[in-house]
């Protein structure tokens, strides 16, 4: 098993860190250290991080003028299938990307305007919100439980002035509405709704020093990733099976062999879903990884496949194999990869060619935000802290 830089002597150090009852904080996607060093980064205007910052200043969820655009009026957030209706699903995902790229934007900058912008957002919502309806009511809850810790995290820890009575509002959001939603999963089995609800359950368990539950929701973790991504050295040659549902049948994939490294129980569904789930997957780890704990360590293997057999479909370099989805995907937008390349290969040293051709060619357009959890990663995790020390 790969070791990082130092594991060795710190070793007895990280596991008492992993288990002690107190949280790193900042400590959801992207932890203390990281943000100072994004922060030097911009200072020295070194790329990959300066040229991704350029960018996120002049999104529009950068705005210094932001508009709010939700929730609705009835505060009650209602999704159908496919966001059909969309009564401030769409405005909801913007307005908590809008909330976590702007607090990002306070730690480098230390321009209080967009501290002031972040909290509004969340205040807004924290005040306002007070449900979600329809068939999409568990995955649009997971989606935003997902993104608003991001930015909670990084205002309440960095001195921006969140009143204490606003955090709590904000906590309760999470805690009373976010969370009954999503932690016992899904009420279909669909991977992506589940990883989804796993990375949020993280998010809040982080932001309310909830132990008990980034335990549960990492337990959880552990339980459905090897469920929803192919490796053939652990698996053989049939993937492995949680629970019998109507999305367990991997959309028709009936291959599963060394070919397969990495296809994962929604490939053949849409490149899209699967986006999500593995957006869901690492940045869940990435969390874990902050607070001391091994998700990423867990299933390695399994979590690089991932990464390079999806990077591969979507460069397009080939005709699709029969073997595969019977040789038709759907593709999709909206996958940097970037914090999975980040731990597997600025960390870890593990090469990911079609992991890192795909990066490059996404570094070259703006970065898509407005597709629920993938919010200028490339910015925050385009290089790592641990590089700064060698």
């Amino acid at each position: 098993m790969r070791i990082r830089a130092g594991a060795a002597l710190l070793m007895g150090i990280v596991c008492v860190v992993g288990n002690a009852q107190s949280m790193k904080h900042p400590g959801v996607l992207v932890g203390r250290q990281q943000l100072d060093y994004v922060k030097q980064q911009v200072k020295a205007k070194k790329d990959p991080i300066y040229s991704q910052y350029r960018k996120a200043v002049a999104s529009q969820y950068a705005a210094m003028d932001y508009r709010v655009l939700g929730p609705p009026e009835t505060g009650i957030i209602d999704c159908g299938a496919y966001s059909r209706p969309d009564h401030g699903c769409h405005a909801e995902d913007s307005d908590a990307s809008a909330a976590y790229l702007q607090a990002v934007l306070w730690w480098i900058t230390r321009d209080h305007r967009y501290a002031a912008n972040a909290i509004r957002i969340m205040n807004t919502y924290s005040y306002k919100v007070k449900g979600y309806t329809n068939a999409n009511t568990h995955l649009q809850a997971a989606w935003s439980a997902e993104m608003w810790p991001r930015a909670g995290e990084i205002v309440r820890h960095s001195r921006a002035g969140w009143k204490a009575k606003d955090v709590q509002a904000f906590s309760d959001m999470l805690t009373k509405i976010n969370l009954p939603l999503i932690r016992d999963g899904a009420p279909r089995n669909v991977g992506n709704w589940q990883l989804s609800m796993v990375e949020g359950m993280m998010g809040i368990a982080v932001f309310t020093d909830d132990r008990a539950l980034l335990t549960y929701a990492e337990n959880m973790w552990r339980e459905r990733v090897p469920a929803y991504f192919y490796n053939p050295k652990l698996d053989g040659d049939h993937p492995r099976v949680l629970t019998p549902g109507p999305h367990e049948g991997w959309f028709g994939q009936t291959t599963f062999d060394e070919t397969m490294n990495g296809v994962a129980a929604e490939t053949c569904r849409d490149l899209e879903h699967t986006g999500y789930a593995i957006s869901a997957t690492i940045a869940a780890a990435e969390t874990a990884h902050i607070q001391g704990d091994k998700l990423y360590e867990d299933e390695e293997p399994r979590l690089i496949g991932a990464l390079e057999f999806h990077a591969h479909l979507l460069l397009k370099k080939e005709p699709v194999p029969a073997t595969l989805c019977g040789g038709n995907i759907r593709y999709g937008a909206g996958y940097t990869f970037g914090i999975g390349y980040n731990e597997f290969h600025n960390r870890l040293g593990q090469p990911l060619p079609e992991t890192r051709e795909w990066l490059d060619k996404v570094m070259a357009i703006p970065e898509p935000v407005d597709i629920h959890t993938t919010v200028f990663e490339m910015l925050t995790h385009g290089a790592d802290a641990a590089q700064a020390k060698q």
